[in-house]
Order: structure tokens, then C-alpha cells, then sequence
């Protein structure tokens, strides 16, 4: 099992990182810490901000030309969540754990100016890039209370993944990351089943998502775009605050808001926030 010493980021994709930085910024009020040039390396650039009561951070990769792995990326899949990011003590002795636990680095280990990285391929992970890594020198991580933004967000509770097999995908995770499978759950009317688990030195969760029957939202899903990386889930003050605020932005809720579930909840399309599904809900009051 890996050690993991903190999750560092949530990685997306996109065409233009400066819009959709400012747009994130407006929105969720995620609070921009720097840009990163392409070098001959690593052809993209792009930005990292802060994520409100988090340490965590929020990246977006853009393309540095047509041969990129990111411009690849986006000809396969349009832009969206690309990859999850997670600091170890020691990287060598992480990528010797993974192959004791039959899963090779892909790639092997590589560096930049900053860190030294290992990835786990989504075949072997069950469709999420997840990226290791061990920075180079001290690095100081500042959580911070920052802006609500227009949509009024708190934090963000989980990222969801949508599996063929949930059973399975939690045994690896597990094996892997050291995850604590806790609450499970199933909706047949919705045609899905789901367990969430704790995701070692950070206050996120991870959801994993299978779908029940032949039909439903999660069957298209996978059948358009394999397993993985699915939405990401925020607690925002008020749900109908955020509405209105989206509906300043020409935005409605994908499907209206949901009354009847695990919370008052409701969906921001990936067509109305850059190829991300974005979950915001509230919690009840006290």
C-alpha cells in the first residue's frame, strides 16, 4: 500500500486555461496561485488556484501545439477532468510498492524543475490518471478561507468515479491508497448503486458509482466514455442562491434541482462548465 502525504490537486483540460480560470474564479471563487509555461519536457502550460477551506488545488493543463498529450486528450475526449494528483514521502520506494502490488509506472519515474513524478495508467486504475509525486524541495501548503464566489461555495465533498464494478474498483483502491470503504448505498429507480470512501491525508472522499440494469445515466456514460473520472461534488450555502447565480450566467440546472436525495442537490452541465459535471448541494440545516 502506498503512503500518501497529502492530495494535491484536481487536474482538468482545456482549450484556453486563462478563461477558464477567470470563470472558476468568478463561479466557485477558487483564488489563482500560477501560471506554468510549456518547456520541451512537458508541452502544455497553464494554471493552478486554491480551492476555498483546502489545501487542495484546482489545475488546468492547455495544449502547447497539435503533438501534446494534453491536444490528444482533447481530440479523444473534449475538454474535462484529466487526472488526480497525490504527494508521497519517496517516490522510488512508492514506484517499487506499485510494482509489488503488480501495477508498473507508466513511463517510469520522470522530473521537472519542481517535483518527481510516477503515473498509474488508467487500464491499470480503472479509468483515472492518477500522477505521484515528490517535490523536490519544501514546499509550503496554505489552506485558505479565500471567496465564496457567485455560486456561494464551501468546499468540495467528493469526486466520483463510474465503474462496471464497484466492489472491485473499491478492493484496489484500497489495496493501492490505502482508501476506507464506508457508506453504501443503492437507487434502483435511478438505476445505480454507490459506496464512498476515505481518501488517506485529506478531507476529500472518493465515490464510486456502478451502474444497476441496462439503462440509466451511468450505462450512457460509460458506454460513450469508459470508466473513470465522472463529477465533482461541492457543498455550496444555498442551493437556490446558486441557481440564481447561474442563471445570471445563462446557466440552468442539468435535470433542475433534486429534492428527494441524499441531499438538496443539483447538477451544472459539462456543456455549461467545460466538459466538467459539477454536483452542488447544501446541507440541511441544523
Amino acid at each position: 500500500m502506498l503512503t500518501l502525504n497529502r492530495f494535491d490537486h484536481i487536474s482538468m483540460a482545456a482549450c484556453d486555461w486563462r478563461a477558464q480560470c477567470a470563470r472558476f474564479a468568478r463561479l466557485f471563487g477558487f483564488r489563482f496561485l500560477r501560471e506554468f509555461t510549456p518547456r520541451p519536457d512537458t508541452p502544455f502550460g497553464g494554471s493552478v488556484s486554491r480551492i476555498r477551506n483546502t489545501a487542495t488545488e484546482w489545475e488546468i493543463l492547455q495544449p502547447d501545439g497539435p503533438d501534446s498529450l494534453v491536444q490528444k486528450f482533447l481530440d479523444q475526449r473534449g475538454p474535462g477532468l484529466h487526472h488526480l494528483t497525490v504527494q508521497v514521502p519517496d517516490i522510488e520506494e512508492a514506484a517499487a510498492e506499485l510494482e509489488r502490488l503488480g501495477v508498473t509506472p507508466f513511463g517510469g519515474i520522470s522530473e521537472d524543475s519542481m517535483w518527481r513524478m510516477a503515473y498509474i495508467h488508467p487500464r491499470d486504475s480503472g479509468g483515472v490518471l492518477w500522477q505521484l509525486y515528490e517535490p523536490k524541495r519544501a514546499e509550503p501548503v496554505n489552506g485558505t478561507r479565500g471567496e465564496a464566489g457567485a455560486l456561494g461555495f464551501r468546499r468540495i465533498d467528493h469526486i466520483a468515479i463510474a465503474s462496471p464494478d464497484l466492489d472491485a474498483r473499491a478492493v484496489w483502491l484500497e489495496r493501492v491508497f490505502g482508501m476506507d470503504a464506508g457508506r453504501c448505498w443503492e437507487v434502483p429507480d435511478r438505476g445505480y448503486k454507490g459506496c464512498m470512501l476515505r481518501i488517506p491525508a485529506t478531507e476529500l472522499k472518493l465515490e464510486i458509482l456502478e451502474p444497476l440494469g441496462d439503462e440509466g445515466f451511468l450505462q450512457t456514460f460509460l458506454a460513450r466514455r469508459g470508466p473513470g473520472l465522472h463529477h465533482v461534488s461541492c457543498e455550496v450555502e444555498s442551493v437556490d442562491a446558486a441557481v440564481e447565480a447561474l442563471a445570471a450566467e445563462g446557466v440552468s440546472p442539468a435535470g433542475g434541482v433534486d429534492e428527494s436525495g441524499w441531499r438538496r442537490n443539483f447538477f451544472i452541465s459539462p456543456r455549461d462548465a467545460n466538459g466538467v459535471l459539477f454536483q452542488l448541494f447544501e446541507e440541511p440545516e441544523a
